[in-house]
């Protein structure tokens, strides 16, 4: 009897001690398994095709193994498209820089001529004086749309009146407008409320209605004109006007940075107007579109019933 459990036991250790060999050779082949899949993502090579198992551990660490090396290509694909996009952005700076600052360097040099007449000095005085007012508008451009680009800009949408914001709008534009001979009309209901951040959809209607203004034929006494509506489903604003318009193909290319249409000429401006409105529409849930006329455009401002509480701020994160 003594020696049947000496024996019995004998068998138990070894089976155990077996067990836990084997078990250990297979774990130290999941370690091994694993630890070429690291390497694999460290390097940037693919991870090797697997059998899916869900049962077993190695399964699921494999899964999220992949999960991790998708997101690792999605986050160095945006690294890249960053890189590219601040490459662009430095190489449109200076490119728009350029003329501005070789005019203020021209004229400086005029100036240092000590036989220059009076009305000459003042000609070159007044020509550096608006190379430098091109070179403010364009750095306080830039810092808005980097801004609005990297989503940074809080929009805080507040139920206020949006004919406010609007008539704001239009007494920002309406001296240049009269200078050129040109008059807004508005067409506006009687109330109109809706969730909106007034200084930046302001600002977004004023490029609209400058727009209008540089590309009305000067001293013609058109009109432009600003208009609202509102229905169950969204708040359309609208800017006509009877322009230069733009070629057949350019209705979304206009939006684009930097973008003038081929009928701008030598029109002022540096195509960032409508990118900018663009832009600001967008953070408030909305979009905008514009139709070509026979004589002008019309661009148009839709915004939707968002669920987003009134007052909180609407923030993209940039993914950096």
């Amino acid at each position: 009897m003594g020696i049947w459990c000496i024996i019995t036991t004998a068998l138990a250790v070894f089976s155990i001690g077996a067990v836990w060999y084997w078990q250990g050779k297979y774990r130290e082949r999941e370690l091994s398994e694993i630890s070429s899949m690291l390497e694999c993502i460290l390097d940037g090579r693919e991870l090797p095709e697997r059998r899916a198992d869900q049962e077993t551990l190695l399964s699921k660490i494999t899964h999220q193994l992949f999960r991790l090396q998708s997101m690792t290509k999605g986050y160095h694909a945006r690294l890249e498209q960053d890189r590219d996009s601040i490459k662009n952005l430095i190489t449109e700076i200076a490119h728009q820089m350029r003329t501005p600052l070789a005019n203020i360097e021209t004229y400086l040099d005029f100036l240092q001529d000590e036989d220059l007449s009076r009305e000459e000095q003042k000609s070159y005085l007044k020509a550096v004086m608006l190379s430098e007012k091109k070179i403010h508008f364009l750095a306080e451009s830039f810092i808005k749309m980097s801004r609005l680009e990297h989503r940074i800009i809080q929009i805080h949408p507040l139920d206020t009146d949006l004919l406010l914001t609007l008539s704001e709008a239009v007494s920002q534009a309406e001296e240049k407008a009269r200078r050129r001979g040109l008059q807004i009309c508005t067409r506006f209901p009687e109330t109109l409320f809706h969730p909106h951040d007034a200084d930046w959809l302001g600002e977004a209607v004023f490029n609209l209605l400058d727009n209008a203004v540089k590309y009305s034929l000067p001293g013609s006494g058109g009109e432009i004109l600003l208009g609202a509506e509102q229905n169950e489903m969204f708040v359309r604003i609208w800017v006509s006007d009877h322009g230069t318009g733009i070629e057949e193909g350019d209705e979304a290319r206009v939006f684009q940075r930097f973008y003038r249409g081929s009928n701008a000429g030598k029109t002022e401006g540096f195509g960032l107007g409508l990118y900018l409105t663009r832009e600001i529409v967008l953070l408030h849930g909305g979009f905008v579109k514009l139709k070509r006329q026979e004589d002008g455009t019309c661009v148009e401002i839709y915004l939707g019933y968002c669920s987003h509480p009134l007052g909180a701020p609407v923030t993209v994160s940039s993914p950096f």
